[in-house]
């Protein structure tokens, strides 16, 4: 028999420290969806002796793994219940930071449910986002 053991304490943990990017990966991801592109266009210009600026080229380079993150987080969510997901799309992820209370009104929940909830929602996250990479497993 499959055994998922692992703790939960450092679990959610690692999904807090994680997500704590989580708006601003979406902030580089948005805006780097309103990037026009042309046939000349690049993300790291060429000057005349044909070396690229390393400062425009990391940019470049931060941009695109933002875009792969949010893919990544995106895909995490889509496979999440839906009062988890509810829960980290709230807490960490919308583009305001709102107080618990605030979260817990706008979903119609006690204080006391959302608290039981935050919990499980970090935890099933854990285990959706890239087949359980912030799951900390116990062998």
């Amino acid at each position: 028999m499959l055994q998922f053991d692992y703790d939960k304490k450092q679990t959610q943990k690692n999904v807090k420290d994680f997500l704590r990017y989580g708006r601003k990966i979406r902030n580089m991801y948005q805006s780097s969806l309103s990037i026009r592109s042309s046939s000349n266009y690049s993300l790291a210009p060429s000057y005349g002796n044909g070396g690229h600026s390393d400062r425009v080229e990391r940019a470049a380079m931060i941009r695109i793994e933002a875009q792969e993150e949010w893919k990544e987080i995106e895909a995490a969510l889509n496979l999440m219940n839906d009062p988890n997901k509810t829960i980290i799309k709230q807490k960490f992820l919308s583009s305001d930071i709102p107080s618990d209370i605030e979260c817990y009104m706008e979903m119609g929940l006690s204080s006391s449910a959302y608290y039981r909830l935050v919990p499980k929602a970090l935890e099933e996250f854990a285990f959706c986002y890239r087949g359980g990479e912030l799951v900390a497993w116990t062998y």
